[in-house]
């Protein structure tokens, strides 16, 4: 159940939660999110009451916001699982994707040192990891590495079109790994894999004879954030000794 307050009173709201539960409580995160007639707000608490998530989209009307309820509580189910941090790939900073990119590219090929040995299959090394880094001129060579390898298959070239749309989409796919995991609107959406987030929450608009984007989320989860201290024994030993 989602609850609503006013700012002025949420104090003593909470200050009489504290008194009537007898602990010492510290309220170390709070975020809000709020609407109007065209803007459709709805969320989720999960069973275990240790992850929230609460979602808005602006819609072409109040009717398809009133619509687009259900389908918010959905996608509020799917950020509870999936546990994207962002909204969308344009939100990613240039510096975080060039580093995530040596990163991850460098695990795939520790991974493939370990494939090989077992002689299992490879798992395909990708150049790039999110579609801030897909230019026009990526895609452009893409294609045009898709064709020549068509043409050195010895594919007709009469039947390349219905080749490489499908080609080119698995190359965009396999480049954009880091949006699938932590763009929402870019996750592959759970309740239908063919679709992304953005392209199911589309569709559910068009269903209602209208239009509808998720222009903001807030995932909370318990304990999340918090730093644990790890004893470094040996550490420990030494500084004492000095």
């Amino acid at each position: 159940m989602l609850t609503a307050f006013n700012a002025s009173t949420f104090g003593g709201t909470f200050q009489a939660a504290v008194i009537k539960i007898g602990e010492k409580i510290e309220l170390r995160r709070f975020n809000t999110l709020t609407a109007d007639a065209t803007t459709a707000l709805n969320g989720y608490i999960h069973s275990n009451t240790r992850i929230a998530v609460i979602l808005t989209a602006k819609c072409d009307s109040e009717k398809t916001a009133e619509g687009m309820r259900a389908t918010l509580k959905q996608i509020a189910m799917h950020t509870s699982a999936m546990k994207p941090t962002t909204l969308s790939y344009k939100d990613f900073d240039a510096a975080y994707v060039a580093s995530e990119t040596v990163g991850r590219i460098e695990v795939i090929k520790k991974e493939n040192e370990e494939l090989a040995r077992l002689k299992k299959p490879l798992k395909n090394v990708p150049t790039y990891i999110s579609m801030s880094q897909l230019t026009e001129e990526v895609l452009a060579k893409a294609e045009s590495d898709i064709k020549a390898t068509l043409k050195e298959q010895g594919k007709p070239e009469k039947i390349w079109d219905k080749i490489v749309p499908g080609s080119l989409a698995r190359f965009i796919s396999d480049n954009t790994t880091l949006d699938k995991e932590q763009a929402l609107l870019d996750q592959n959406y759970v309740l239908d894999e063919k679709k992304t987030v953005a392209q199911a929450v589309d569709a559910a608009a068009k269903a209602l004879g209208g239009t509808a984007e998720i222009t903001a989320f807030i995932r909370l989860e318990v304990g999340e954030g918090i730093e644990k201290a790890e004893d470094d024994f040996a550490a420990e030993v030494a500084a004492q000794m000095a």
